[in-house]
Formats: C-alpha cells, sequence, structure tokens
C-alpha cells in the first residue's frame, strides 16, 4: 500500500476519532488528558466493588504516553481528577484510580 494510501486512511481514522471524542464529551480536554484517560481505560481492570480500576504505573507504560514526563502526566492526571473523570477511592492501593466514564 502506497503512502498516499496510508495518509488517506490515517487522515479517515482521525477524523473517526474526533468525532467519537466529541461524542463523550471529551473534546474539551487537552490531547494529553484525552490521551491518559484513553490509555487508564486501555489498563483498566475490572473490580467488583470500584468497578474500572487502573493503577498510574501501568498507565505510564501505555505506547501513547511514551513522550509525556512525569510532572504532565500527573498535572493532567489531576485535572482528570478535578473534572470528575477518575478518581481515588478509599480501600484501593495508592496509585490507583476509577474510571468515572457512564
Amino acid at each position: 500500500m502506497g503512502k498516499l494510501s496510508l495518509l488517506a486512511q490515517l487522515s479517515n481514522l482521525r477524523e473517526v476519532v474526533h468525532e467519537m471524542e466529541a461524542d463523550l464529551g471529551l473534546a474539551a480536554l487537552e490531547r494529553k488528558e484525552r490521551d491518559i484517560l484513553i490509555a487508564f481505560f486501555a489498563s483498566s481492570t475490572k473490580d467488583a466493588e470500584h468497578g474500572l480500576v487502573a493503577r498510574t504505573e501501568a498507565v505510564r507504560q501505555h505506547p501513547t504516553l511514551s513522550d509525556i514526563s512525569q510532572p504532565t502526566f500527573h498535572r493532567a492526571l489531576r485535572r482528570l481528577v478535578e473534572r470528575g473523570l477518575i478518581k481515588r477511592s478509599e480501600g484501593l492501593p495508592a496509585g490507583t484510580y476509577c474510571i468515572q466514564i457512564d
């Protein structure tokens, strides 16, 4: 497949992703916040009591976050908590968060 064809496919995929982010109400988030939220979901496991949970160590290993520094990650994480998209819950180990997307 030629590079132009791949670029056209990537362009279409980006449009679909943008529309999905808007449909989920994520368009107002900064790109890094969206990437971190998606990495949280990709790294999550189902907990009977807390729903979807993920540990920050696992989230940081996600390939889309390889260029995000530790301080930037934690600032974006704090903003996601402030927006109520993820939260810390009692009874979970340190660094473990619940995903709050319904």
